[in-house]
């Protein structure tokens, strides 16, 4: 796994801060191996809504209904490299979507978010905040229930194996018959003297 964990600029800051960021947010993970599964998660100070169109990366349980300029920087950066948004996906409880809450606890927001590819997207089972937990901070810790599926390549083949008892052939009588019916099938053998390796075997395996 790639894990990339970020802060990004707050709401206010200027165009200048949040493109910067998200440059650094790309160059990081752009830097991860071809095949390793990807989660992107943090502080994103970012809010996401429930604007038609966004279900697909995004999911329907968000906290808020309209997206601000941070969630739409994080949605876009979600849809360019194929993450789901997994932290909107799961039905909970509005104390269990908050992750955030104004020192006079007088606002909360969901702005701490995780994504990760969405070919993996099944991998986490589901993502809230824990309110009980003291951090010493105003963001509530997020916790993740997350289980990698790995998948197994391999030829299914659809007959049954044959296996044969080889030990039968060292038996006696077995064993004499066994010889027996070889000496009997090489005497009917085409003359191999002519033949290429192949062809020859070809002749025996027949």
């Amino acid at each position: 796994m790639y894990i990339v964990a970020s802060h990004a600029p707050t709401e206010e800051k200027d165009e200048i801060q949040k493109n910067d960021f998200y440059e650094d947010l790309e160059r990081i993970y752009m830097k991860a191996p071809k095949h390793d599964i990807k989660v992107v998660m943090g502080d994103f100070n970012a809010k996401v809504g429930k604007e038609p169109g966004l279900a697909p990366n995004v999911g329907k349980y968000s906290l808020h209904e309209e997206t601000n300029n941070n969630g739409w920087r994080m949605i876009d950066f979600a849809i360019t490299k194929n993450m789901a948004i997994s932290s909107t996906l799961f039905q909970h409880k509005r104390i269990r979507k908050e992750t955030w809450r104004s020192p006079y606890e007088t606002t909360s927001n969901q702005t701490d978010h995780v994504m990760i590819d969405s070919r993996h997207a099944t991998d986490i089972l589901d993502v809230k905040s824990c309110r009980g937990a003291d951090c010493g901070s105003y963001h509530y810790m997020v916790k993740i229930k997350y289980r990698q599926r790995i998948s197994t390549v391999g030829k299914l083949s659809t007959q049954r194996s044959i296996k044969y008892n080889v030990e039968n052939l060292k038996e006696g009588n077995n064993a004499k018959e066994y010889r027996n019916k070889i000496e009997e099938l090489l005497q009917i053998l085409p003359n191999t003297e002519d033949q290429q390796v192949g062809a020859a075997w070809e002749d025996i395996n027949s």
